[in-house]
């Protein structure tokens, strides 16, 4: 035994030398199995992954695969992407919308076997103002660029866009999918498309927000004028912008304006709607009052070297001329066709054709002249000149007329309107020289013939003086004339037989300027100069009745609506408060009021038209004895304002 603290060393036991390769050769030989096993593991793994992943992501391909196909609802193309790497789905694309990609997003989440999803999902950019544009790029397509509504899918789009062009006219879409299209969208590029294809290929028609422009050049006459009623029509929501269309080129360039019966017509082109206005201005002038009928279309054409406004004065100068024919322009050639209003009109005719503007030739004037009827003459003594306005047959008759005023020029001058033309009745000189030496012993006056009518009226300076010269004058007619003579003293109310009143009166009797508005008994400031006219009438012809009769308005007369304005409330009662109900009576929406039907017939209308006539009279000075309204039934389809003389 040991002592008690010694330190007690055991030793191992000692390994003999040539046992040592032995251990060694089995740690070497251990680390060889181990390496060698390596291989055959990876490919036991890689016979796994080869045989199990595919089979992994078919089973998560075919229901991913349904989820996408679901994003295409609507018309719209699928916007998803998903694929399966193993138990991963990668899920890419833009969604039209947040709420679509939300719920693309749930949808891939609730599939069965997948490990997790590799999210790379986004939206499609919002633009503002959303901008598209149809290019007519060529006769047989239409280029769609800028953006496209990213809720319509593109197919959808371009079959809705192309259900109304024509055969043999295609689209190519490059437009890009975007949000902030606006509402109506698909209606506004449709009225585009409709737009591009009335223009030659160039032409872009375009849409910035609500805004719609066009430019390009027309593809013909036609389809100018059909633009331009398609832009007076937007789509709903819709405001046209900026129009820069060039009308269609026509050659020859022709236009014409033609007088007849029923008024003017005008036909051919016209350079812009400036001109149109100018046109129309200028043959309102000459048609004075007579209806204009406007058949003119845009185009371009007239020749460089002609001036539009110059051409239009000289044409309108023509057709004034003309009491049934035309002035018409081919290419540069003016002409004048038809019945002149007199013999002089013929020769003024043939100096403005040999006398045109820069640019214009002379085309052909053919111009025929009638005997005037009825043939009118007057010759009209005012405070500081005698003028003469008519017709006479020749310059010698002009000539002695002249002379025949001579004797009474006290400082007047002559203002000689007349004009040259056939049909004068037989002493025409004669008589108007007798007229002018009773003229010239009057203060004011005037002396007129109509066919073989003398008429002769003014006022002289004396009542004396006055019943002497009326004495004379009827006395100075040619034989087979009649005379009517209206002379009294200044200061006295003029007097005359009762058939000069009846002659006078047949004239007013049928004027077309008194027809009241729809609907309304309100005089209007035509009226007066006629009204006046009746007062001194019945002044001079005291012995007549006068009965005027009103007019209905014709079938299917539209009456423009008056607002109306709320009654008052009774007096003594309060008003209603606000925000107490009203009575049970007036109560009731406007959408519990029946439909209101077309105005009847007012049978009364007549009769206070006549009545506010009646009334001015009166008020002229009239007796109330010698002017009244006449009865219910002379208005029965009347269709202007009436006098009736009774003696």
């Amino acid at each position: 035994m040991p002592e008690t603290g010694a330190t007690v060393t055991v030793s191992a036991p000692e390994i003999p030398r040539s046992a040592r390769p032995v251990t060694r050769s089995c740690v070497a030989i251990r680390a060889i199995g181990w390496l060698a096993g390596l291989p055959l593991l990876a490919g036991a793994w890689v016979a796994a992954t080869a045989w199990t992943e595919p089979r992994l992501e078919s089973a998560l391909e075919a229901p991913a695969a349904a989820v996408a196909a679901g994003t295409g609802r609507d018309g719209a193309e699928p916007w998803l992407r998903v694929e399966a790497r193993g138990r991963d789905l990668l899920a890419s694309g833009e969604a039209p919308m947040p709420a679509a990609r939300d719920e693309a997003r749930a949808a891939l989440a609730a599939l069965p076997g997948h490990r997790r999803i590799l999210d790379r999902l986004g939206l499609v950019a919002e633009v503002s103002p959303f901008t598209w544009a149809a290019i007519h790029r060529a006769p047989d397509r239409l280029d769609l660029i800028g953006h496209r509504p990213a809720e319509i899918g593109r197919t959808a789009l371009d079959d809705a866009l192309s259900a109304g062009l024509p055969a043999g006219l295609s689209l190519r879409d490059t437009a890009r999918a975007a949000r902030g299209a606006p509402e109506n969208f698909s209606e506004a590029a449709r009225f585009l498309l409709a737009q591009a294809r009335h223009l030659k290929p160039g032409a872009i028609a375009a849409m910035s927000g609500r805004v719609l422009s066009v430019r390009g050049e027309a593809a013909s006459v036609e389809a100018y004028a059909g633009l331009k009623a398609d832009l007076a029509q937007p789509p709903a929501g819709f405001a046209i912008g900026e129009v820069a269309v060039e009308p269609a080129l026509v050659s020859p360039f022709t236009w014409s304006a033609s007088r007849g019966p029923d008024g003017l017509r005008l036909d051919g082109y016209t350079l812009s709607e400036a001109d149109r206005a100018a046109i129309l201005a200028a043959a309102r002038l000459v048609a004075d009052g007579a209806p204009v009928v406007d058949m003119m279309r845009t185009a371009r054409g007239l020749s460089a070297g002609i001036d539009a406004k110059a051409l239009v004065d000289r044409a309108f100068a023509a057709l004034a001329l003309v009491r049934e024919g035309r002035v018409f322009l081919d290419g540069s050639a003016l002409s004048i066709q038809g019945s002149a209003i007199d013999i002089q009109a013929v020769r003024e005719a043939e100096a403005l054709a040999d006398h045109l503007p820069a640019g214009l030739s002379r085309g052909t004037v053919a111009l025929t002249a009638s005997p005037v009827s009825p043939y009118l003459v007057a010759v009209r003594r005012g405070s500081d000149a005698f003028t003469l306005t008519g017709h006479l047959p020749d310059a010698e008759a002009r000539r002695v007329l002249h002379a025949a005023l001579r004797p009474y020029l006290y400082g007047e001058r002559i203002i000689d309107r007349t004009r040259l033309a056939e049909g004068a009745p037989p002493a025409l000189l004669d008589g108007l020289t007798a007229g002018i030496g009773v003229l010239g012993q009057l203060a004011e006056g005037q002396v007129s013939v109509r066919d073989r009518s003398l008429r002769i009226a003014g006022e002289g300076l004396y009542p004396e003086s006055t019943r002497r010269i009326a004495a004379e004058a009827a006395r100075i007619a040619p034989p087979g004339w009649r005379i009517d003579v209206a002379v009294e003293a200044r200061g006295a109310a003029p007097s005359r037989d009762p058939a000069a009143c009846r002659e006078t009166f047949a004239a007013l009797a049928t004027e077309p300027t008194l027809r009241f508005d729809p609907g309304s008994a309100d005089l209007k400031p035509a009226f007066y100069p006629v009204l006046d006219g009746v007062a001194d009438l019945a002044r001079a012809c005291p012995q007549a009745r006068i009965e005027v009769a009103g007019h209905d308005d014709p079938p299917g007369t539209v009456v423009p609506s008056v607002p109306k304005e709320a009654p008052a409330p009774a007096k003594g009662k309060p008003a209603a408060k606000a925000g107490k109900p009203a009575d049970k009576a007036g109560a009731k929406s406007a959408a519990d009021k029946p439909a209101e039907t077309a105005p009847m017939p007012d049978p009364g209308l007549p009769q206070r038209r006549a009545a506010a006539i009646v009334d001015y009279l009166l008020k002229a000075g009239i007796p109330s004895n010698r002017i009244a309204a006449a009865p219910a039934e002379a208005a029965a389809d009347r269709r202007a304002v009436a006098f009736v003389l009774r003696s």
